[in-house]
């Protein structure tokens, strides 16, 4: 089977041959019919996180057929399943997690190995080259925008920082899920206009003023984002951070805005998976994508780090 490998941090992935995995016990052979390439591929091939075992399939956003269940989208939470977390349905911070893409070989495959069936969610009926991004640009800002709601009134302020694949979504969950006013940042004009498309009510190239907010989601995470964030967020109020650019801000009394809550947000529960694909059945949300080959993982990658995508990029084997 084909497959695209990191090999190296900082180098191009290598596009290869390798045997056929088998599955042992609970395992399942997925038949990747698509895969979704996320900015945190980039972060995995520049070295981000040095710790993590190569060579390495990448690849978290997976939609494939099964044998004996059809077409599914994978949830890559993959966890130990007993610690207190994954008893309590927080699988996606289970400390034991072995996520692929991650610590396993992932999707950017013609096949792909899943622990178990549970982590298999038939797409009933969904495309599955639509379906792949649902596995992390749709399920990471649902439960931020779920993780939020507490804070949202009818007459709050939330800001989006980014309007990506991740940040996209988050629009749509505020619209279907709050009555707060909307407001967008991006260093992108297409990318804003596509937030209005969705329901924003204001968005802005540049927020040198910044307008007070209830809550911020910041789908960049970078250290401008993260300041302008807390700059934004009103005492009391919440920022959380989505994105993985790595940025810090500092933290502590006089800091930051008085006893406003600052937190991060990791992928999503099985539940909330369970949730996103229930709207995406609905018709409740929408989204963009573009599909290249798996041969052409390298390319996909390089338009993502040039900020050439405005939807979602999708390999398809």
């Amino acid at each position: 089977m084909k497959v695209a490998v990191l090999r190296q941090f900082g180098q191009p992935l290598s596009i290869e041959d390798r045997t056929m995995p088998k599955p042992k016990g609970e395992e399942v052979l997925v038949r990747v019919l698509a895969a979704g390439v996320c900015h945190s591929d980039l972060h995995l091939q520049n070295g981000a996180y040095p710790n993590l075992p190569l060579p390495l399939v990448l690849g978290h956003e997976i939609a494939g057929e099964a044998e004996g269940i059809g077409r599914v989208l994978v949830y890559a939470g993959w966890s130990c399943g007993v610690c207190e977390l994954c008893k309590r349905g927080d699988s996606q911070l289970c400390p034991e997690a072995t996520e692929p893409g991650w610590v396993r070989d992932g999707g950017y495959a013609e096949y792909v190995l899943v622990p178990s069936k549970k982590y298999l969610f038939p797409l009933e009926g969904l495309d599955p080259i639509m379906a792949a991004p649902l596995a992390d640009a749709g399920i990471t800002p649902y439960r931020a925008v779920q993780r939020i709601r507490p804070w949202l009134g009818q007459d709050s302020n939330v800001v989006v920082i980014g309007a990506g694949g991740l940040g996209q979504f988050a629009i749509q969950y505020l619209r279907i899920f709050s009555q707060a006013r909307v407001l967008v940042i991006d260093q992108s004009e297409v990318k804003l206009t596509r937030a209005l498309e969705l329901g924003s009510q204001e968005v802005f190239l540049i927020k040198k003023d910044p307008k007070q907010a209830r809550a911020v989601l910041d789908f960049v995470g970078s250290n401008e984002t993260l300041q302008l964030a807390s700059q934004m967020v009103e005492r009391g109020g919440i920022v959380v951070q989505i994105g993985e650019a790595g940025g810090q801000i500092p933290f502590g009394l006089g800091k930051v805005p008085h006893e406003a809550a600052f937190t991060t947000s990791i992928w999503g529960s099985l539940s909330d998976l369970a949730a996103v694909l229930e709207c995406a059945r609905r018709g409740e949300i929408q989204w963009q994508v573009e599909t290249m080959p798996l041969e052409k993982a390298n390319e996909a990658l390089d338009r993502l780090r040039c900020g050439d995508v405005s939807g979602r990029l999708v390999l398809v084997p």
